[in-house]
């Protein structure tokens, strides 16, 4: 990973968890739909790939919590606690 891909990760991390404060409670999404398209686009399919490991991996850490798979893709919604 360049450092280009290196300063997009810790941009949509810091967005993701920025959204996941603002989003409601029982409200269910896939972790693209929550960063927003305009965040997600500059990643490479690999770093995103790698990004959703590592969200799935730290679901505390973003206040999310696995609901369900919608084919491949995981989708989350916000944690209670």
């Amino acid at each position: 990973m360049n450092t280009t891909q290196t300063s997009d990760w810790e941009n949509v991390s810091e967005t993701l968890k920025h959204n996941v404060v603002a989003m409601p409670l029982g409200q269910e999404r896939k972790i693209r739909e929550i960063i927003g398209e305009v965040t997600w686009a500059p990643l490479q399919r690999s770093t995103r790939h790698r990004f959703g490991k590592h969200v799935r991996a730290n679901l505390e850490h973003y206040g999310l919590v696995f609901a369900r798979m919608a084919g491949r893709i995981a989708v989350y919604k916000k944690s209670a606690i």
